[in-house]
């Protein structure tokens, strides 16, 4: 027996007057236990849930979920992608927030986008599937922006979803003004604790995307009442960044988490930088906890030593707190298991670094066109660009430099960059992808 993926073409919304496609994916039993109904995962951006198109990668769910099924860590489930349209994507996911309208100069459609789920993809799903309709067995999912919307429907209708997946959100609309970063959030925030898991996660390269925006969520959701553990998850991975390819990579976490067996911790790992100034930018620890179904999550509270409390001490969070200048090893323990690292406390440590970069692009690059790399690049000369910026320090930004939003260099693999120390960076475009 294997798996199956129906589309449902050009499915009609009136709620938002237009349509999109639909893929359903149906576990490999679908077809003969027929007295048997099953969870359903609802995801976002569905184009790219089970397929690459022309313009990015796939998260390739169903191979994860056919895995996990096989190596008995996960129910069978039924998985709903539901594509988005290139031209009303972000209306859509965004919920009104004052911010919204100037940030985007466009209306937010959110909760039309949630009636249209609600209403009519799962209501039609319900009737034409064997579903098991039930909150406690309804997941909604989403990266990105898809993150945002997630979180937004999420927390207004626990009624509909019990389970739901954070990943990578856009939460806070960051963006160069002037020299400087200018972050504005554009999520509303719940101060109640409404009876639903959450999975939450952020890659530690993600650019203007940072996970401290994440983690602040996450550190209000626990204020609110949720556990960690229990029905909320955190994730940062330091590598990962604002990719298919990364969200795939890490699907089968929040699958676990919903519908499997995480299993018993097996490996924990210390990451954070291991310099930290007196004065400046202060240093935050995560120390990531590995299980035995391949299962990882971030354990946000732990029990922290220093070597030398003269030189430093960390709070249960991981904020490393230094008292003089010298070098310590810290070491976590978790269940059992530990890791460790050495920092060094030196003097000052700014909390910025000064990057001037340069983008010289094709001569068919329109004289209007825009130019990112992370973000805005502003224009010198004909076919050169080039700005000089006060970044944070740490972050990680792995990117194709691109004119807009929806074209990027033609290049196989991204630029990666470091905002650790002062930066001169010089790219050459050598053509646009058609």
């Amino acid at each position: 027996m294997k798996s199956n993926i129906e589309v449902v073409a050009d499915f009609s919304s009136t709620v938002l007057n237009n349509s999109r496609h639909l893929y359903v994916y149906l576990p490999p039993s679908y077809n003969t236990a027929l007295e048997t109904r099953y969870p359903v995962l609802y995801m976002h951006d569905g184009q790219h849930v089970f397929a690459e198109d022309r313009s990015g990668d796939s998260w390739e769910v169903h191979h994860t979920v056919d895995r996990l099924v096989r190596e008995g860590k996960m129910r069978e489930i039924i998985v709903v992608g539901i594509a988005s349209i290139s031209d009303v994507r972000i209306a859509e996911y965004v919920h009104s927030h004052p911010a919204v309208q100037e940030a985007f100069h466009t209306k937010p459609l959110g909760e039309a986008y949630e009636a249209f789920l609600i209403d009519e993809v799962k209501a039609y799903i319900d009737r034409a599937y064997r579903t098991l309709p039930e909150k406690e067995q309804t997941a909604i999912m989403g990266s990105s922006a898809g993150g945002l919307v997630s979180y937004h429907i999420g927390f207004r209708r626990p009624d509909i979803f019990g389970l739901v997946g954070i990943l990578s959100p856009f939460f806070v609309h960051s963006y160069m003004d002037g020299l400087h970063i200018s972050e504005t959030p554009i999520y509303q925030s719940f101060d109640h604790h409404p009876p639903i898991h959450v999975w939450l996660d952020m890659g530690g390269a993600e650019g203007l995307l940072m996970v401290s925006q994440a983690r602040k969520v996450a550190e209000d959701l626990i204020s609110s009442g949720f556990v960690l553990g229990e029905d909320l998850v955190f994730y940062m991975n330091p590598e990962a960044g604002h990719t298919q390819k990364d969200w795939a990579n890490r699907i089968q976490f929040p699958l676990l988490f919903f519908f499997g067996s995480i299993g018993k911790p097996q490996r924990l790992e210390l990451f954070g930088r291991n310099k930290v100034g007196l004065q400046g930018k202060p240093a935050q620890l995560y120390a990531n906890v590995e299980y035995n179904s391949g299962f990882k999550m971030s354990v946000l509270r732990a029990h922290y030593r220093v070597s030398d409390v003269e030189i430093a001490e960390v709070k249960p969070d991981g904020t490393v707190c230094p008292k003089q200048v010298g070098t310590a090893e810290i070491r976590v323990e978790y269940e059992g298991l530990q890791a460790s690292m050495r920092v060094e406390v030196i003097p000052e440590l700014l909390q910025t670094v000064t990057v001037e970069l340069t983008v010289e692009v094709p001569l068919e690059t329109k004289p209007e066109d825009r130019i990112y790399a992370g973000f805005e690049i502003p224009k010198i000369a004909a076919g050169l660009y080039r700005g000089t910026f006060q970044l944070p320090r740490d972050l990680t930004f792995d990117v194709k430099v691109s004119r807009g939003f929806n074209s990027h260099e033609k290049r196989q693999s991204a630029r990666r960059f470091s905002t650790t120390e002062d930066l001169t960076l010089h790219f050459h475009v050598t053509e646009w992808e058609s």
